[in-house]
């Protein structure tokens, strides 16, 4: 759900940056200046380049640089940005404003998940990233807990959506073919490789009755995978696996393919087990997917009022020269 989207954005530089500052308290030369005031309550200029820099990177991990180049129904990429940049501060500061209201607030154990967090952030967010943000842990640690409270907020606002039984029996009976396929748990293994040719000889092998796992241990190049007890195998649904392999079908159980490429790596797959699941549990699935879909899109207009009855105010001559945190130089 969108819940979920406001605190993953902030942590996104956690969990998927690796680069490391070599010092992340250079930030004398940064000048906090108000950049908007939305509602009356002046954003600084770095709490406005935190969102900036998630949002950015967000971008970058699904469309690579060129999706600076792209055209979004007549917006650039950076117009893009700028938009969900500014959505998300107001989303936040609208859920500070209604856990205000409605006594919302964090636990000691929430407060302390953010201030780690922020910690990892600034560890892991490069130097040069970091002050142009203008931040250190604690400067951001009261913006984590900002959409910590949003994600607190969200899930209220779902709980007051009610769902009509009739309805979730609708959806069940409208979709429980589909989901019966999609979610069918498929048990593979895998060999990872980083050659054509080495991949071939491995499919060459295993289809001439070399053992599998034999083969993983010998030509896997995942030296991590291989120290583990259950290393390449893995439990996936059938929609996941189709959609990650860039199949259209199954493989027959036992039967080992062609090396599917992903990025650089090439995979040899090899689908061990097919478990179709219960009609029951299908109608479970079904039935929570709906309630998810319904609370969402009820919290989503929620915030969506609530962001159209504010009022934003830019400081145009701070706005206006904010850095960005891509390459402004690629091209068409």
């Amino acid at each position: 759900m969108k819940k979920k989207g406001l605190l993953c954005l902030l942590a996104a530089g956690v969990m998927a940056l690796s680069a490391c500052s070599a010092d992340t308290g250079k930030t004398s030369k940064f000048n906090d200046e108000v950049v908007m005031k939305v509602d009356g309550r002046e954003i600084m200029k770095s709490e406005y380049m935190v969102y900036l820099y998630t949002t950015t990177k967000s971008f970058t991990a699904v469309g690579g640089d060129d999706i600076w180049t792209m055209d979004f129904d007549g917006q650039t990429a950076d117009e893009l940005v700028a938009e969900r940049t500014l959505n998300t501060l107001q989303s936040v500061i609208a859920a500070m404003k209604y856990a205000e209201e409605n006594k919302i607030a964090l636990t000691k154990e929430q407060k302390e998940a953010a201030a780690k967090a922020s910690e990892q952030f600034v560890t892991n967010v490069p130097a040069e990233d970091i002050q142009k943000m203008g931040i250190d842990a604690k400067k951001l640690t009261p913006f984590m807990e900002g959409s910590y409270l949003y994600s607190m907020v969200y899930q209220a606002l779902a709980a007051e959506c009610e769902v009509d039984d009739g309805e979730k029996a609708q959806y069940y009976e409208q979709n429980k073919a589909q989901m019966k396929d999609d979610y069918t748990t498929l048990e593979i293994d895998t060999i990872v490789l980083n050659d054509l040719d080495k991949a071939n000889e491995v499919v060459k092998k295993a289809r001439a009755g070399e053992d599998f796992n034999s083969l993983f241990k010998e030509y896997d190049v995942d030296e991590n995978a291989k120290k583990e007890a259950d290393g390449g195998k893995m439990s996936v649904y059938k929609a996941q696996f189709l959609s990650s392999f860039a199949m259209e079908t199954v493989p027959e159980v036992g039967q080992v393919g062609e090396p599917v490429k992903m990025d650089n790596n090439y995979f040899v797959v090899r689908v061990n087990k097919v478990t179709v699941p219960e009609d029951s549990e299908v109608k479970k699935m079904a039935e929570t997917a709906f309630v998810n879909q319904k609370q969402a899109e009820y919290s989503d207009a929620r915030f969506a009022e609530m962001i159209a009855a504010q009022k934003v105010e830019y400081v145009d001559k701070v706005y206006n020269s904010l850095e960005k945190f891509h390459d402004t130089n690629v091209t068409k």
